[in-house]
């Protein structure tokens, strides 16, 4: 049974990008559990803070998917097209590209996905009710302003995360059922539901 680990996302290493542009956080990283066999991680789920334009770094076969916690959006150019990185929604872009980053309005936090192509499928999206993972897939939340509880299929309470916490589990054997946390009382707001990550192998789609 595969471990389900909930770290502070504080408490991830900052690396700050060789064109100054901004930081990464890497939540995770690798390929089953390991990297590949080239050394290079097939899979990476990280948060970036985008802090000025700039280029994008380049990913030969590799997929990206962006989803926008914080700040305004991203749009990404490069010779031939364009891809707008919206506040809260998942957008899908080629890892390939040249991309040049401009910000629609100031910096943003954005939450990264990149996968192997044609070796992994990923999925990004927002936890707003419950939403069950089956087993076999590689899971991470992020819960950067509002946290979610998780149970087994049976609805047996497992446990729970807070804002500014992440979890991350590889390979589970057992489906797993996330909801998200009620806002307190004297919130006016409810805060940004928490994020959840799928990496599967696409074979699993075969």
């Amino acid at each position: 049974m595969a471990a389900i680990e909930v770290r502070s996302i504080a408490a991830l290493p900052v690396e700050r990008w060789r064109n100054g542009g901004g930081v990464t956080r890497t939540i995770a990283s690798g390929a089953s559990g390991a990297s590949g066999a080239s050394g290079e991680s097939q899979w990476r789920i990280s948060l970036a803070e985008v802090e000025r334009n700039g280029p994008y770094s380049r990913f030969e076969g590799i997929d990206r998917i962006s989803f926008v916690l914080r700040g305004a959006g991203v749009t990404l150019r490069d010779e031939h097209s364009a891809v707008t990185l919206k506040t809260f929604e998942a957008v899908e872009y080629d890892g390939n590209a040249q991309w040049h980053a401009t910000l629609i309005d100031g910096p943003v936090t954005a939450l990264n996905v990149m996968t192997s192509k044609g070796r992994y499928r990923a999925s990004v999206r927002n936890i707003v009710g419950p939403l069950t993972v089956p087993s076999g897939c590689l899971v991470a939340v992020v819960a950067l302003h509002g946290g979610c509880a998780w149970s087994d299929a049976a609805g047996e309470p497992l446990g729970a995360i807070e804002a500014g916490q992440f979890l991350i589990a590889d390979s589970l054997d057992y489906a797993i059922r996330f909801l998200p946390t009620a806002p307190a009382v004297n919130e006016a707001v409810s805060p940004q539901p928490p994020v959840l990550v799928t990496i599967e192998s696409a074979s699993a789609h075969e």
